[in-house]
């Protein structure tokens, strides 16, 4: 063997070991790391919660991020199990096909509890409500009971109960007592529904009546509540996918761990919600 055949091997000798070692460490970290990550996403696994996110007070975007009494629900759910909510914007129209379509593991947005819906997917109720009438404060129409809707045009958010209720008012108050029936205006949001009340295209808008709260609020005298009556009291619920124990009784579950903590009261006295006894639970729980 040369001198020149010599020097090349010593010097391959230390880079083969080196590239050895190298690749020894690499082998010796790639399974643990690969270990901790398979057991980091076990521990934070994230369900995608379905939601219209322009429903003050209960979801709503602010600098980015979602806020509102149900991410704070799903958070404090969740946070019993060791686990993450991540909410999903969606018009509210389109939720319950998204839940059935499996886009969605939850459905969290001011969801009132139906018995049609009920025939499409489960419902765990979480708080209850009614509906209130919004009118311009420097308007001389302001409606107080449903008879005062009679030959008026009404706005509702699309795919809501609100519309149905609205068209059963007209039909019971107005034209079976030989009255103009009301004229009901459907928009995407509520939101929209709003606006168009600002700009005279309605008369008055009809919504949930802690929505309406919020959004009296937020318009810092523009509008009122002018409804003086309830108009139909019902449960608000979560939905969970059809044939999912599993799923619903995890939301049940860290519903009463919430419930046992305290942190459930403090959220339902923070958004000035109202939460459902278990007597008013066995009324209005559709059958």
């Amino acid at each position: 063997m040369g001198v020149s055949k010599m020097l090349v091997i010593s010097k391959v000798k230390p880079l083969v070991a080196a590239l050895c070692l190298m690749c020894g460490l690499s082998a010796c970290s790639d399974q643990p790391e690969a270990e901790k990550d398979s057991a980091a996403k076990v521990e934070s696994k994230v369900y995608q919660i379905g939601s219209d996110m322009t429903f003050p007070p209960f979801e709503s975007i602010e600098n980015g991020k979602p806020v509102g009494f149900d991410i704070d629900i799903a958070n404090g759910i969740f946070a019993h199990t060791g686990e993450k909510a991540e909410f999903v914007d969606s018009r509210f129209s389109n939720l319950i096909t998204g839940l059935e379509a499996n886009k969605f593991d939850l459905v969290m947005s001011a969801l009132y509890i139906t018995k049609e819906r009920l025939n499409k997917v489960d419902m765990v109720p979480y708080y209850m409500t009614t509906e209130a009438l919004i009118a311009l404060s420097d308007s001389s129409y302001q409606p107080k009971t449903r008879d005062d809707l009679c030959g008026k045009t009404i706005s509702a958010q699309k795919g809501s109960l609100f519309p149905e209720q609205l068209r059963q008012m007209s039909q019971d108050s107005c034209v079976a007592k030989g009255k103009d029936a009301i004229t009901v205006r459907e928009f995407d949001t509520s939101p929209e529904s709003v606006q168009a009340l600002l700009a005279k295209a309605v008369d008055a808008h009809y919504d949930d009546a802690s929505v309406a709260k919020s959004t009296v609020e937020k318009l810092k005298g523009r509008i009122l509540i002018s409804s003086t009556e309830p108009f139909f009291p019902v449960l608000g619920g979560i939905a969970v996918p059809k044939g999912n124990p599993e799923m619903l009784e995890k939301v049940k579950a860290g519903l009463a761990a919430m419930k046992a903590s305290g942190e459930y009261d403090k959220l339902i006295t923070q958004y000035n919600l109202q939460a459902p006894s278990d007597e008013e639970v066995q009324k209005y729980m559709p059958q």
